[in-house]
């Protein structure tokens, strides 16, 4: 494989033997963006969640030159960060509390302020929009890693949730934080996003469709055979 700094190669994810994704390769070099998109079901998730080490996969992974499924945790956790759709904690901390979690409090709040969330941070999760609750462990999220350079950030449809502000200032975290040298893998249905990122890979069933630049991949064609014909006229 590549020297990028998330590498997948042939990629599979089979969960109660069903195979979700399905030989899929991709290629996130420092400073990239790159965007996965596809219907729901799709597989976007589950993706993500494989390179992320959650998910047992086949194929070859190496993300920042480990495969996250069989690297130590610590290892992991000092060049990968990820952030669910739907993120949950077992427990009702505060927001603050969550800086101390990933041990840079100072940077987390910096990045609440960003994220236009800074007057939540005496807050519990639980008295929280879900919005809210989301842009807090985005902001966890960013704060992991307290270095970009050389990290890669997998943020799964990292804009649901969230008012038309915060949306916009998520987008501009994600290229920022790829400007400073991360690789950014990102799941979401926002096609006018996905068309600001560096390369869009579309995923169908488990398959990947399209890869490549924006002009080049989301084509009127490649949007009506995934989405639908009434797709490629709204999109």
């Amino acid at each position: 494989m590549s020297e990028g700094l998330i590498e997948a190669l042939g990629l599979g994810v089979e969960i109660d033997r069903r195979r979700i994704i399905d030989g899929v390769s991709l290629s996130a070099a420092g400073g990239q963006t790159v965007a996965v998109v596809g219907p729901n079901g799709a597989g976007k998730t589950t993706l993500l969640r494989a390179l992320a080490g959650l998910l047992p996969h086949d194929g070859e992974l190496k993300v920042a030159g480990h495969d996250p499924s069989i690297v130590d945790v610590a290892t992991c956790a000092q060049n990968r960060a990820y952030c669910a759709q739907k993120p949950v904690s077992a427990w009702d901390y505060r927001v603050s509390d969550l800086g101390e979690i990933v041990g840079d409090p100072v940077g987390y709040d910096a990045w609440l302020e960003k994220l236009r969330l800074g007057d939540c941070a005496g807050r519990r999760l639980s008295e929280l929009s879900g919005g809210e609750q989301k842009g807090a462990h985005l902001a966890m999220a960013f704060a992991s890693l307290a270095e970009p350079f050389g990290g890669a950030l997998l943020l799964d449809e990292p804009a649901s949730a969230l008012d038309l502000s915060r949306q916009e200032a998520v987008r501009q975290a994600i290229v920022a934080f790829a400007q400073a040298g991360a690789a950014c893998v990102i799941a979401t249905h926002d096609l006018s996003f996905a068309r600001r990122c560096d390369l869009i890979l579309v995923l169908s069933e488990g398959r990947l469709i399209a890869a490549g630049e924006p002009a080049s991949t989301l084509t009127p064609k490649v949007i009506s055979e995934v989405w639908g014909a009434s797709a490629s006229t709204v999109s």
